[in-house]
């Protein structure tokens, strides 16, 4: 093949797939990069504003927003608990056309109110 010269993407893919191992590998990438999916992402592959949505969900643009940047505390204690128990939680975002696993943001420390607290 000369310099400057391209090849089709067809011919590249099966070049690449002949390696032992390379297709496991690629799905396996190709998993991990959906699973990774923010709701930011989630909702703009959708082809929705944070507007529109607000509108479906009778609430405010910045509470959209909120919802994009932040946890959930009841998602994050359930997954908690589950973590605690041994499993793992997994949530699933399903639509007629596909099903996207959605990850769960970073849990936020709260701290645990002490006994003088709760009696004040």
């Amino acid at each position: 093949m000369k310099k400057g010269e391209t090849r089709p993407f067809k011919e590249l893919a099966d070049e690449v797939y002949k390696r032992p191992g390379a297709r496991e590998e690629i799905e396996a990438r190709s998993a991990g990069i959906r699973a990774v999916m923010k709701l930011a992402e989630l909702r703009k592959r959708r082809n929705m504003t944070q507007t529109a949505l607000a509108e479906v969900l009778q609430t405010t643009q910045a509470n959209v927003s909120r919802i994009e940047r932040g946890g959930n505390p009841y998602l994050e204690t359930l997954e908690d608990f589950v973590e605690g128990i041994g499993g793992r939680l997994e949530i699933n975002v399903v639509f007629d056309d596909e099903v996207v696993p959605l990850k769960l943001p970073e849990a936020v420390a709260v701290p645990t109110p002490t006994r003088s607290s709760r009696a004040a």
